[in-house]
Order: C-alpha cells, then sequence, then structure tokens
C-alpha cells in the first residue's frame, strides 16, 4: 500500500514552490526550511562597482499558508486569513519582519502583509477572532513586491552590538568529581552480550577488556552479581590510569554511559538504542499528556511542562515525548555532560514513528525554538538529572560515585544581541570556570593549564 498523500499537502507546497519562483523573480534569495510553511528571504542587490550582486544583510521571515482554510470571508477585494493569537505574540516579538503570505488557490495568487505593520495598524488585533485582512488590490505578492520586501527589509536590526555584552550559555554540564576507582578480576566469559544472557536483573556497569572484568562497582562483594564469574583474586586501580591512557579512556566513557543510564532510569527516563534517545515515557493508558514540575536553576522559577502528549492532525496520530542525548565529553583536564535536546516520537507510546511523519513536525518544532527555549530545554534536562536538588548526585551500590553542576558552562562575550533579554553577568556562577578561560587555557597537546 503506497503512502497517503494529503490534497491539502499538495496545495502547501504549490504554494511554497510559487512563493520561491516569485522570490527568484525579485532577483532575491529564498530560503526554504524544508517543505515546511515559513523561510526567509534575503535581500540581494546590485554591487556598487557594477560587476554582479551581493546580498545587503536584509532578512525578511516568511510564515506561509495556503488552502482554502486560509480564505475566509473571500469577495473580489478582500478576505481574511485565520491565525492563532501565539503566532501573532511571537511574530510581534520577533527581530525580523514577518511577512504573512497566504496562497489562495481559487485565485491562483499570492496575497502579503508584513505582520508587524498589521499589527500596529489594525485595532483590537488581539481580539477574537484572530485573523490578518488582505486586500486584493495592494497585497498581491508577485515580482514587482520587490520594493515593498526591500524596504521591510532595511528596518532589520544589526546581527550584534560591541557596545553591549551576554552571558553565553553552554549545553555542557561541568563534572565536579568522577569515579576514582576501578575494579578488576580475570574472567572465562568473553563478552557482555552472553554474560547478559546468564543474569538476570541488574547489573552494575562494567566492560571485558583483555580477559578481564574492569568495573565500577566492587567485584567482590556478595551483593556483585558478576561475582561468580571472576577468576582468582580481584584488584583494584586508580581511574585515573584509564583516563590518562588514551587507549582506555573509550573504556572509561563507556563504563561511565551504563553508570549514567541507570541514573536515568531511577529519573523515570527510557532509553531507546536505535535512535540514542533517552524520553520520557506514557506513564499510563487512560491520560493523554503528562506534565513534569521542574525549577530553573538559573532563574529559581517553579513550572509544569508538558513531557509526553498525544497529537491528532489529519490522518497522522502519534504520541511526542520530551527526550535528549547524552554524552561525555572532555576538553583539557575537564570533564562535562553534554545534553542535546531531542523530541521522540511513538505510535503509542512505544514504537517509534516512521522518519517520514516525523520529519516535518521536528522540523517546524526546532524553527520555534529560539536561545531562551534550547536553553530552557538545558536547564530542564539538567533538574530532571538532579531530582530537583542543588546538583546531579549519581549513585551506585549506595554511594555518590560522580558529582556534576546543574549549571551549564557559560562565558562573558565582548558583544551581545541588541534587546535579546539574556542576563548579563560580571562574574561566572561561583566555584565554576568561565568558557572563554577554559577555552584559552587548552593547548595544542590537550592540555589544561591548572
Amino acid at each position: 500500500m503506497g503512502k497517503t498523500v494529503q490534497p491539502s499537502k499538495l496545495t502547501e507546497w504549490k504554494g511554497l514552490d510559487r512563493i520561491a519562483s516569485t522570490v527568484h523573480e525579485m532577483g532575491n534569495i529564498w530560503r526554504e526550511v524544508t517543505k515546511d510553511d515559513f523561510g526567509l528571504i534575503e535581500v540581494v542587490a546590485p554591487k556598487a562597482n557594477g560587476e554582479g550582486l551581493e546580498t545587503t544583510g536584509g532578512i525578511v521571515k516568511v510564515q506561509s499558508k495556503a488552502g482554502e482554510r486560509y480564505v475566509r470571508y473571500d469577495t473580489d477585494t478582500s478576505f481574511t486569513s485565520p491565525v492563532d493569537q501565539n503566532d501573532l505574540e511571537s511574530w510581534q516579538k520577533c527581530n525580523f519582519p514577518v511577512l504573512y503570505i497566504v496562497y489562495h488557490p481559487k485565485d491562483d495568487k499570492l496575497y502579503f502583509k508584513e505582520v508587524q505593520a498589521c499589527i500596529r495598524e489594525t485595532p483590537g488585533v488581539f481580539s477574537k477572532p484572530h485573523h490578518i485582512k488582505s486586500d486584493k488590490t495592494k497585497d498581491e505578492f508577485t515580482a514587482s513586491s520587490n520594493a515593498a520586501v526591500t524596504q521591510h527589509a532595511k528596518v532589520s536590526p544589526p546581527c550584534i552590538s560591541f557596545d553591549q555584552k551576554e552571558r553565553l550559555f553552554t549545553n555542557l554540564l561541568p563534572i565536579k568529581t568522577l569515579p576514582d576507582m576501578l575494579y578488576c578480576a580475570t574472567t572465562r566469559r568473553k563478552s557482555r552480550q552472553r554474560l547478559r544472557k546468564e543474569i538476570e536483573g541488574y547489573l552494575p556497569p562494567f566492560c571485558i577488556v583483555d580477559g578481564k572484568f574492569y568495573s565500577l562497582s566492587d567485584l567482590a562483594t556478595e551483593e556483585c552479581a558478576l561475582k561468580e564469574f571472576c577468576v582468582g583474586q580481584i584488584h583494584t586501580k586508580p581511574a585515573s590510569e584509564w583516563i590518562g591512557d588514551e587507549e582506555r579512556v573509550d573504556d572509561f566513557v563507556y563504563l561511565l554511559n551504563q553508570l549514567l543510564g541507570k541514573h536515568m532510569g531511577r529519573c523515570g527516563v527510557r532509553y531507546n538504542p536505535q535512535f540514542g534517545r533517552n524520553y520520557f515515557p506514557r506513564y499510563n493508558t487512560t491520560d493523554t499528556a503528562f506534565k513534569r514540575t521542574w525549577t530553573s536553576v538559573r532563574s529559581g522559577v517553579t513550572d509544569e511542562r508538558t513531557v509526553v502528549k498525544y497529537y491528532e492532525y489529519g490522518l497522522d496520530k502519534f504520541w511526542r515525548h520530551l527526550a535528549c542525548e547524552l554524552s561525555f565529553e572532555r576538553f583539557g583536564g575537564s570533564w562535562f555532560l553534554r545534553i542535546m535536546s531531542k523530541y521522540f516520537f511513538t505510535e503509542d507510546g512505544e514504537k517509534p514513528c516512521d522518519g517520514e511523519l516525523v520529519g516535518p513536525y521536528t522540523t517546524s518544532l526546532k524553527a520555534d525554538e529560539h536561545n531562551s527555549q534550547v536553553l530552557n530545554h538545558v536547564l530542564f534536562w539538567a533538574d530532571v538529572l538532579a531530582f530537583q536538588k542543588s546538583s546531579i548526585e549519581v549513585r551506585l551500590d549506595g554511594q555518590i560515585v560522580m558529582r556534576i553542576d546543574k549549571m551549564p558552562l557559560t562565558g562573558l562575550a565582548p558583544f551581545a544581541i541588541p534587546d535579546d533579554p539574556a542576563t548579563f553577568e560580571e562574574k561566572a556562577p561561583s566555584g565554576q570556570r568561565a568558557l572563554f578561560d577554559l577555552w584559552d587555557n587548552v593547548d595544542e597537546e590537550g592540555d589544561t593549564d591548572a
């Protein structure tokens, strides 16, 4: 059975293709974000010396809509297009001009409005029903609209200002303490996979290297499931030996990943090995949305966040889960936990969705996320890992073996994005090395000066 393509999708694509063609007729650059409903127009002008064209730095954001559902109260001279209040508020705050372009299938034409000007000039624009009205005699979007597009692009703000400073946040959580001891013993077992089949239940973090077990857990204790597979005496060695050995440091990270995986399980998070995603599961079969309370280490504000929710869009039905990818990174002598915020889509809360379905929805989500939203994703996951405590404490056999800072590594930049709400601070968070200081101290061999 072939894949179903809704007629509305064909109309949407036709509208996007028409926008691209029109922008190119203007002589400008159209930057489309996949086949979704938004993109950017980059204005192009002749060079001063007459030798070809060059970009001017002017950018206009485009929000496109296509189809009969975006055409209401249609007459020979005008129509209105329904919009969401949240979209209006988002466009009003946007740093760039926003063109709202509608493909009118009956007229087979494009019509456009600059949203921020429309908001300023329309009384009661935020009163229901929310809509944008287009005048067919004035608002048709054609190649002759280039002058208007160029004029709108001129009000684009400068990219950066050197008169301001800004604190930049990374997605790196500094690791304060690492496991300091490795336990090792000879074993006749050859692979982790075969051993996993022999043992039911909990296994401590371990690997098999050159016929020996290496574990972060004490192999000599009666509670250790690996003890019966050890041959001869059990030894210990400092973890620093592996950390300082380029041939063994990957094995050490392998143990850390197992340790972190067990910690994530205690946080109520599952792992999908196919996609490498840690995600919040669907907790029962009755509710269609699940929330989690969290507190931002940056602002101290406590809020709720939806971590799993069921959605239906036409024939598309799926569960969307908040997810992340975690990895350990080393820069010189400093270790960090890197958090990459992601989404995970399932058919029923368990089975992953087809990639072709997921792609457009993921692209749309990511496009609406600016710096503050991405930072909040990182801070949210840090709070989850910390169980809402002041720091992340990773335990093994009842003991804390690794501590991780909840506050990401930061740096103070000598420039800023104008009007960006990022908080400026003269000092880095207490007890934390600054981002640029850390990078400046990494020499050519990758070592960090003390």
